[in-house]
């Protein structure tokens, strides 16, 4: 460095340099520059984490909406309504297929049960009780339709 003080020195006659002062000039440019800098490496820095997050999300979604359509494949496929995927659980593929043996389990077990006591039928009339032509439209209408 001193080097190129006496070069200016040379070129330029009767200037003089405090090399003191020149050093703390020198070292307030690089100061400035390196701030510069780490201000932008900052600035990019908090772009990219904050692109990293938003592609987290979109990864995120994209696999809720992938997990939604296997569920929605499976109800299909095991002859169930679409209804019931709302009530499955779709964090990931094995919480899916549970949660669908679940429901079907419960859904068929209700079907079943409708089914039996629909197919009941009405209570058998007593034998005191007066027969169908006798009675009159609301007895009718209470032994026939009402239980």
């Amino acid at each position: 460095m001193n080097n190129a003080v006496e070069q200016v020195q040379e070129t330029v006659p009767g200037m003089e340099f405090d090399m003191e002062k020149l050093h703390a000039m020198v070292q307030q440019a690089v100061a400035e520059k390196f701030a510069a800098a780490e201000s932008k490496m900052d600035q990019e820095k908090q772009a990219l984490d904050q692109h990293k997050e938003e592609m987290a999300q979109r990864e995120k979604a994209l696999f809720a909406r992938e997990m939604r359509s296997f569920a929605r494949e499976q109800l299909v496929k095991r002859s169930l309504p679409e209804a019931l995927l709302d009530a499955l659980c779709c964090d990931s593929e094995e919480a899916c297929l549970e949660s669908l043996n679940k429901v079907e389990n419960a859904f068929r077990t209700a079907v079943q049960q409708g089914v039996v006591s629909r197919m009941r039928g009405n209570e058998p009339l007593r034998s005191d009780a007066l027969s169908l032509d006798e009675m009159d439209d609301n007895a009718y209408y209470h032994a026939t339709y009402v239980k």
